[in-house]
């Protein structure tokens, strides 16, 4: 057994449940193009505040260590407030990801209610970017607003940004507005659920550029500077970049440590997954035994993973991803990419990589020699 693995089998010995993301209403003011959820109006059967307040103690006795509230936008929601004030009563940390077009309203109760996280999209370098992807003029100059205001209130803010091919080319415009701000950067890509069209995925070759600028800039930057890190869909086990999330890749976390739930109490391993995988209504169940039929799920690895010689360690990487791109044998996956793309000439080096920016950025050189 390599020592890969025996990390691997201690780390996932150890997981617990971690973070329930929840979608409390599908309602939204913006129109985002990309959007997994088609957000907009709300659904006819969403949750009532008395169901959502017995969620919450449900998710506590699950020994989840948080709760993400999102939507649509979870700020047009009535009773927000009252359910988020519930989280910190049941001492659960509180994230809430909104786009921030309303935040300057609810800035005092954010206060009060001492949440451990604001997360706001910033999808583009400049107000035409981000406003178009975003579905509303103004956006961008709100977001910022947003971040400036968070900060002044001293509650914590990070960002996420959302990579198409539309704003693929002002990652570095984003990097300077976020550098020396103390706000933690989370890079994810589009995928096709939603409103998304697949025709403005990223390509395999923009996939990896990507990680290379996460690899680079991580290096290049303090955590202080720039705490920037790649999510669960970044790729994972490269043969010359190393890790991009916080943590090593043990597998999808979908209905393991992670949690998503429909505004109308519909529950799926990830939010991002399509409805075939929802397990059951917290009308219908406790969320206790949903949670037994959702562990038991295993997921059918494509034939591309099943080949490799880390499968045991992956395990096919992000669900979410897999099932919106519908790839047979050609993964966004990093190392999978490497073995496409490279031929062994052109390979700037041997073994895994050193972390130094020079080698990375000779991949990233040799990537678009082929």
């Amino acid at each position: 057994m390599n020592s890969m693995h025996n990390i691997t089998s201690l780390i996932t010995q150890k997981i617990k449940p971690s973070i329930a993301v929840w979608e409390i209403t599908l309602r939204c003011n913006s129109n985002c193009i990309h959007c997994g959820s088609g957000a907009g109006k709300s659904r006819s059967d969403e949750l009532n505040t008395e169901e959502a307040l017995e969620l919450i103690k449900q998710i506590r006795v699950c020994e989840y260590k948080g709760i993400a509230l999102m939507g649509g936008e979870p700020l047009i929601r009535d009773d927000w407030y009252e359910l988020a004030k519930e989280v910190k009563d049941n001492n659960l940390e509180l994230s809430i990801v909104t786009n921030g077009l309303n935040l300057r309203k609810h800035i005092e109760k954010l206060k009060k209610i001492d949440v451990d996280c604001v997360c706001l999209s910033l999808d583009g370098g400049t107000s035409k970017t981000h406003d178009y992807l975003r579905g509303i003029q103004g956006a961008f100059h709100k977001t910022i607003d947003g971040i400036n205001l968070l900060k002044k209130k001293e509650l914590p803010v990070s960002v996420i940004t959302t990579v198409s091919k539309i704003n693929f080319t002002e990652l570095n415009i984003i990097k300077n507005i976020l550098l020396d701000q103390n706000i933690a950067w989370q890079i994810q890509i589009a995928i096709p659920i939603g409103r998304f069209p697949r025709e403005l995925v990223i390509s395999e070759e923009q996939f990896y550029t990507l990680a290379l600028f996460i690899a680079v800039n991580v290096k290049k930057y303090s955590y202080k500077r720039l705490p920037l890190i790649g999510a669960h869909c970044m790729g994972h086990f490269s043969r010359f970049i190393p890790n991009l999330g916080l943590a090593p890749w043990i597998g999808c976390q979908a209905g393991i440590s992670v949690l998503g739930i429909q505004s109308n109490g519909d529950i799926k391993g990830c939010l991002t997954l399509p409805d075939e995988f929802i397990e059951g209504s917290i009308r219908e169940k406790s969320l206790t035994e949903i949670l037994r039929g959702l562990r038991l799920k295993k997921k059918k690895l494509i034939t591309n993973c099943i080949k490799c010689d880390l499968v045991n360690n992956c395990k096919g990487g992000c669900l979410g991803t897999m099932y919106a791109l519908q790839y047979n044998n050609s993964p966004y996956c990093l190392r999978a990419i490497e073995n496409k793309f490279f031929s062994k000439k052109n390979l700037p080096l041997k073994g895994k990589l050193d972390s130094s920016i020079s080698k990375l950025k000779n991949i990233y050189k040799a990537l678009y020699q082929i």
